[in-house]
């Protein structure tokens, strides 16, 4: 039987979580590395939305994080990623909701702006409106882990969807503190994960790759807006940059099939 084939740049977290889905299943997959732009007609044939990551198992491709760990679930059910029990796992899913919409769409514009000075100067009120609403996160999920190990008990795909954003925050300046006690011990009970570990390499090679690559696949001349990051880069103020941004060409959407 044909290896599994993930095309992706470790960079995303939507690539570090199903990177390490496949990792605790122990599922051998084949890694097919997107580092330049150029190769992005390569994605386009897999995911017409062109966004990584995309899995191909034979004659099957699938794409968008969420669908391919569910995939993964059905087609390997062993170790569980998620729940047994429809309430606990209807739970999960939506913190892992909550970590590819409204926690990517914070970290996108805070990392955006904190990497343009430009930017810091313009809209100095967008990095204090991104800094409260991590606050806010961070406290919501000290109160959903309420003294557990894992959001659902045992890990399951909340924990790893949720920790590359974190991690994202604490380099980026927005550490968990100390009232969330809660919250830091999972972050070190994860971080000890052998499998969120060799994710978590993968995504710090891919950034160094993304500052040193001529034509980096993640470009800051040309920067990819999918629908969350788009309603939380308006609600920090930058609406109007970004519809300058997209009538410059500095700025697209996802192509419609």
């Amino acid at each position: 039987m044909a290896p599994l084939r993930l095309f992706d740049n470790a960079f995303s977290p939507f690539a570090f979580k199903v990177r390490a889905a496949l990792y605790e299943k122990g599922v051998p997959f084949e890694q097919h590395a997107l580092r330049t732009a150029a190769e992005r007609e390569e994605l386009r044939r897999r995911n017409p939305r062109d966004e990584v990551p995309a899995l191909e198992d034979g004659d099957t491709v699938v794409y968008d994080s969420t669908v391919i760990c569910e995939y993964l679930e059905e087609k390997h059910p062993s170790p569980r990623l998620l729940p047994a029990e429809p309430a606990e796992r209807a739970r999960c899913r939506a913190l892992e909701l909550i970590a590819d919409t409204q926690l990517d769409g914070c970290l996108f514009v805070m990392g955006l702006v904190k990497s343009s000075e430009e930017l810091q100067r313009r809209f100095p009120e967008a990095l204090v409106r991104a800094a409260a609403t991590l606050a806010k996160h961070h406290a919501n999920l000290e109160r959903e882990l309420a003294g557990r190990d894992h959001f659902a008990g045992k890990l399951s795909l909340a924990d790893i969807a949720v920790y590359p954003h974190l991690r994202s925050a604490a380099f980026l300046g927005s550490r968990i503190g100390d009232e969330h006690p809660g919250l830091q011990a999972w972050m070190e009970r994860m971080s000890a994960r052998p499998s969120i570990r060799r994710a978590t390499r993968e995504m710090a090679q891919a950034f160094q790759e993304f500052r040193t690559d001529a034509d980096p696949f993640f470009s800051r001349s040309r920067v990819h807006w999918r629908d969350h990051r788009v309603e939380w880069g308006v609600r920090f103020g930058l609406g109007r940059w970004l519809l300058d941004e997209l009538d410059a060409g500095r700025a697209f959407f996802s192509p419609v099939p």
